[in-house]
């Protein structure tokens, strides 16, 4: 009997110290578009791969926008996603937790610099104050795209199609469809405010990150079939 009791005790002791010894941590930043911090952020670590009890953690942004997670499975792959009640952002990171006892850092700030509200609104805190509307999922060509935007009533309306400058300020080769999810292009091409003569328009066609024209009356390419003409819709931010 005694030595059962032991040998109950020497375990228990052992998973308790194995249970406890299991704590690592994550540490970063967040930033937004200009790379200023954000305070005050939630942010959520998913672990990739849930363990039982270590699936999921929250913490929040000091006001030099850097955050910690403690308590984390050691040398586990975790996703790092900010929140907001306010808004979406597809900002997120996957990290490695440190060694038992030891806490990681991002190679990086996380920086948001688009965020969608619940509107439905693009918010650019990075490049001229600008607002978007995501693109709507239909082939459009000059004129049609130039009616939308102005006749958009989304968050008070006073849109307008873009200029060549301000779409090539939001591609993004390193992101699948040239540029952030939220815009929706899917690497088609985007129509622009500027004429390239009486009867053609610029674009950017964001599977190429260049610009180019086009007939006015035309919503598709003929070299690039499967690529449609599409509008962005644009407005200073009030």
């Amino acid at each position: 009997m005694k030595v059962f009791l032991r040998v109950v005790l020497v375990v228990g002791l052992g998973l308790l110290l194995f249970g406890c010894g299991k704590k690592a941590g994550i540490e970063g930043k967040v930033v937004d578009g200009k790379g200023q911090p954000m305070s005050g952020m939630k942010v959520i670590a998913n672990q990739v791969k849930p363990i039982k009890g270590y699936e999921q953690f929250e913490t929040t942004t000091g006001s030099d926008g850097t955050f910690r997670f403690k308590g984390l499975f050691p040398t586990s792959e975790y996703m790092i996603s900010p929140r907001s009640d306010k808004w979406k952002t597809s900002a997120k990171v996957t990290e490695q937790s440190g060694p038992e006892g030891q806490t990681s850092m991002l190679r990086a700030p996380i920086m948001i610099r688009f965020t969608v509200s619940n509107e439905g609104i693009i918010d650019d805190s990075k490049e001229m104050g600008l607002q978007w509307a995501p693109a709507p999922d239909q082939p459009m060509n000059w004129f049609q795209a130039d009616d939308y935007a102005r006749n958009l009533k989304l968050g008070g309306g006073g849109w307008r199609l873009p200029t060549r400058a301000e779409l090539r300020s939001i591609y993004d080769k390193s992101m699948s469809g040239g540029a952030d999810p939220a815009f929706h292009i899917k690497e088609n091409w985007v129509w622009t405010s500027e004429a390239s003569d009486s009867s053609s328009a610029w674009y950017f066609f964001f599977a190429l990150g260049g610009e180019y024209r086009n007939n006015r009356d035309n919503s598709s390419l003929f070299a690039y079939p499967g690529h449609d003409g599409r509008v962005l819709a644009v407005r200073s931010r009030r």
